[in-house]
Formats: C-alpha cells, sequence, structure tokens
C-alpha cells in the first residue's frame, strides 16, 4: 500500500512522465491538443479475503499499461473506485493509494466521480474524498455541500491554452456529477446538484461573454441511454462498440423506473456546447450515441449531445471483456466544429475501434466491432498471448489463395 505522494523521478515508467512539478493546472499542450484518460469500475477490494489482491494488482497493471501508450494531460477516476460491499474491515480509504498509485508514478493528475460502490457498509465518499485530496495530483473536488446525501463529487475543472493566464476564459469545461446509490438508495444526480450546475453554468457563460466547450462524467448513465438501446437501438455500424447488457439507467436501482433523472437530463440538453457525456457502470458496454429528439418515454431532447460510456478497466465485478480505459483527445481547432476524438485502449495496446463524434456521428459508418477483438478469450491469452484480429485476415486470404485453387483444380 502506498501512503504520501512520490513524484516519479525513480520510477521505471519514466518516459511516459513529464517535468515533475505540482502544478497541476489542466492546459492544452502547444500543438493545440488536450487528452484525457478515462477509467471506471475498477472494484478495487472485492474478495478481499480472496482472489482479490491478486485482481487489485492485474488492476493497476491495466492502468499503467493504457498510461504508457496514452501520453495523457488528466485521468479521470469514473466511478466505483471501490466496492464497498467487499471489504471485510473499515479499511475501504487504504485502497485508494493502491487506485492512485499510477498516476502518482506518473506524476499526472486525476479527477473522480464516485459510483454507487464508493459509498456502501466500508466505503464512505467522505472518507475516500478526504484521502485523495491528501495527494497533490488529486483535483477531485467538492464544490456542492450536503456529504453523500447529496453526492461528494460535483464540481467543474477548466482547461486553459497552453500559455493564457488562469484569469483568462478558459478553452474548455469538465463537470463532475456523483450519480450516487449505494447505502444512499436514489441512485441519480440530486436536485439541489441540477440547480447548482444550471446557476454555475450560466454565470459562467456570463462572465466569459460566451458558452464554453464542455464535457460531463458522471458513473451511472442516464435514461436516455436506456431509451436508446431499447429503440431504435445501438447499431455496431453506427454506433461501434460493445453492447454487451441492457442500460443501467439512472433511478433503476431505487424503483426500476425511469424519471428520476428528467431534471438533469433536461440540464444538461439546455447546456450550449456540451459536447459529450461520459458514463461507466455497464462493465460489458462502450459505444455512444448521438442523443437527438424525444419519446412517449424520452421526454428531454438532447440536442446532438453524443452520450458514451467508457470501458471497464477493473478486474473487480463481472464482466468478460479485455479490461482497458476510454480515450479523449480534444483539438483547439475542431472545437468551433464541436468536435472529439475518442477510442478505447485495451491493456494489451490495442485499439479496437476510433470515432470522431461530430454533427454527422450517428450517420457515419465504421467497420463493426468483430466480437473476437478485446474478450478475453482463453487460457492462452490470459497468459498475455494474444492473436490480433490483423491475424484472421491474413490466414483467410491465405487459405483463398492457395487452398481453394488446389481443390477446384483437382
Amino acid at each position: 500500500m502506498r501512503f504520501g505522494f512520490r513524484d516519479g523521478r525513480g520510477s521505471p515508467q519514466a518516459p511516459l512522465q513529464p517535468e515533475p512539478s505540482n502544478d497541476f493546472t489542466l492546459r492544452f499542450a502547444e500543438d493545440g491538443t488536450f487528452k484525457i484518460t478515462v477509467f471506471s469500475d475498477f472494484h478495487f477490494a472485492e474478495s478481499e479475503d480472496g482472489i482479490g489482491p491478486v485482481n487489485d494488482a492485474k488492476t493497476a497493471k491495466v492502468m499503467r499499461n493504457v498510461l504508457e501508450h496514452e501520453h495523457s494531460q488528466l485521468v479521470v477516476l469514473n466511478g466505483d473506485l471501490i466496492s464497498g460491499y467487499g471489504t471485510v474491515a473499515d479499511n475501504a480509504t487504504h485502497y485508494v493509494d493502491q487506485i492512485v498509485a499510477p498516476m502518482v508514478d506518473a506524476n499526472l493528475p486525476w479527477a473522480s466521480t464516485y459510483g454507487n460502490h464508493d459509498n456502501e457498509r466500508f466505503a464512505k465518499p467522505g472518507k475516500i474524498f478526504e484521502r485523495e485530496k491528501s495527494y497533490p495530483n488529486s483535483l477531485t473536488q467538492n464544490m456542492v455541500p450536503g456529504g453523500s446525501e447529496i453526492g461528494m463529487t460535483n464540481y467543474y475543472l477548466p482547461v486553459h491554452s497552453s500559455s493564457g493566464s488562469q484569469h483568462d476564459a478558459p478553452e474548455v469545461l469538465l463537470w463532475f456529477f456523483d450519480s450516487r446509490g449505494g447505502a444512499e438508495r436514489r441512485d441519480w444526480v440530486h436536485s439541489s446538484v441540477v440547480k447548482w450546475f444550471e446557476e454555475k453554468n450560466a454565470n459562467l457563460t456570463k462572465q466569459y461573454n460566451r458558452a464554453i466547450p464542455s464535457l460531463a462524467f458522471f458513473h451511472i448513465p442516464i435514461s436516455s441511454m436506456f431509451t436508446f438501446w431499447t429503440h431504435p437501438g445501438v447499431d455496431s455500424r453506427r454506433e461501434p462498440g460493445f453492447n454487451g447488457e441492457k442500460v443501467w439507467w439512472q433511478g433503476r436501482g431505487y424503483d426500476d423506473k425511469t424519471g428520476h433523472d428528467t431534471a438533469f437530463m433536461a440540464a444538461l440538453s439546455k447546456t450550449d456546447r456540451l459536447l459529450a457525456t461520459f458514463s461507466g457502470h455497464d462493465h460489458d458496454n462502450d459505444w455512444c450515441f448521438k442523443w437527438n429528439g424525444t419519446t412517449s418515454e424520452q421526454p428531454v431532447a438532447g440536442n446532438g449531445i453524443h452520450v458514451c460510456y467508457g470501458r471497464h478497466t477493473g478486474y473487480g465485478g463481472y464482466g468478460n471483456l479485455e479490461r482497458g480505459g476510454r480515450q479523449i483527445l480534444l483539438k483547439k481547432d475542431t472545437l468551433d466544429k464541436n468536435e472529439v476524438l475518442t477510442w478505447i485502449r485495451l491493456e494489451s495496446g490495442r485499439v479496437p475501434v476510433n470515432v470522431t463524434l461530430n454533427a454527422t456521428y450517428g450517420q457515419d459508418e465504421y467497420n463493426p466491432v468483430s466480437r473476437h477483438v478485446g474478450v478475453k478469450r482463453d487460457s492462452m491469452e490470459s497468459q498475455g498471448h494474444t492473436l490480433a484480429p490483423e491475424i484472421y485476415s491474413v490466414m483467410l486470404f491465405l487459405f483463398m489463395m492457395i487452398y481453394l485453387p488446389l481443390r477446384l483444380w483437382h
């Protein structure tokens, strides 16, 4: 377990570290890009007296492997950091040290949202937050008082230009929301948080005399995602990614009904230049869709906001997909087009597919993700041996070019 802060100077991952610094102001790089790595559903501390420690070490390795491939400026921990039901003692805060170690070693800042399993018998959001804030790398904040009843992780972070003053208008705003759940059975963003969000966003728009492009992060998906999943449904050509389970929306854990997050969805839909939202929670899903229109079951129109899953990161919890994280790339020269580039980086280093969230997303066609891509399949792969998708194509080509002509000739 890790206690305190390391600057990473002696870390074996030295090539991916910037110059050690305690200035974690978020800025675009000089080339005009800003990259975010999103991890979600870690489930540290699950089966603490059994396979848990082994799985926790494997989860930390996933994070390190992804960060070695992606030179990100920010890491988002998007909920279910800890399986609060899995510990046998009130020691969940010590798991925070293990969770954040990959970022500490790489001298990277992170920002968290808390999920339903971060608020259980042995995982208390207030204590997790206090432990997080003992690290200078942690940008997680609590801007709406009220404790776990309201949710701990409701806040925003500005992202500035590479050389601009912090007093200048930010290039991008990052919003973080606590979707609660767990011991607090109401698993949706609280109404007081929605009011704070609407007021704060209006004040920032007035302060800077323009709407700032923004992204939003929260653990449990909004119910519009469930409505889309139901009808028209996920088309793997236009919404590529894994669609392996029913959407668990905000409010489903409370009474299995939609509507609890209507106010939150309305606030999101009215946020000018909100480009995309990102959630976790459903371990076997990692697709995105463009939120538009209304239905009788879904009265809130999304106004073209892109709604995305991340990728299951942790070896705790259910799920058979290869672990990894979602990557988000913003470019200053395409922000005016409300464009976001995003892809899944797997722990093996592979990228199954990347998409551009823009005006034509949902109409553009991508190559569907083959079912063998990114799935833990057998003991060979569990030992680190993988058969890349390209090999299948080569084998098929050779079969068609050599074997079939011989059969026809005979």
